[in-house]
């Protein structure tokens, strides 16, 4: 009887390493329905219309509009980086819509196309987005998603908002001088 001169652990190893790390991914392409769900970032953040909701005021921004193009820039920047892998599990009542609209400095963004968010969580294909920059649920980088008029259940954070609060700054709005801490 010959024995094999060499046991080959390794092969066999290697794999299974990498069947696991494929299933592993393939399980969160399928949960999140997004291929890119490890970069937790978002794409297509430029917004094609800006309401500035500031206490009762109504201020609509424009692509083009000096105004628009430095807040864009802003908002771009700071959506780049999200803060948390999984929704936060708060939503918008009547009365926190109510208090955003008349109590509140908030941003409402629109969008031509469906914003992707690269994370861990499912966030649909929203064509809207609500930032309370004072007011309730404020100071945590809080972005409300929707489409169609609607705000949906649960939020994403930034991880870094000073750039919007800058361009807020900037434009004249009181804002507070530091983001919250993450």
């Amino acid at each position: 009887m010959s024995y094999p001169s060499k046991v080959r652990v390794f092969e066999p190893l290697l794999i299974l390493v990498i069947f696991m790390a494929l299933l592993i991914y393939l399980l969160n392409v399928f949960n999140t329905g997004n291929w890119f769900w490890f970069l937790n970032n978002a794409t297509n953040t430029r917004p094609t219309h800006i309401v500035i909701l500031h206490y009762g005021e109504r201020i609509n921004l424009e692509r083009g509009q000096p105004e628009f193009e430095a807040l864009a820039d802003g908002i771009e920047s700071s959506l780049s980086r999200l803060g948390n892998s999984d929704l936060v599990t708060i939503g918008l009542s009547d009365e926190t819509l109510s208090d955003y609209a008349t109590k509140s400095l908030v941003l409402e963004l629109h969008y031509d196309r469906p914003i992707i968010f690269n994370s861990q969580a499912r966030t649909g294909e929203p064509t809207q987005l609500l930032i309370p920059i004072e007011g309730r649920h404020a100071n945590a980088g809080y972005v409300f998603m929707g489409a169609q008029g609607e705000w949906w259940f649960g939020a994403v954070r930034m991880a870094d908002p000073s750039a919007l609060l800058t361009s807020l700054r900037e434009l004249g709005y009181s804002v507070p001088e530091k983001p919250p801490a993450s």
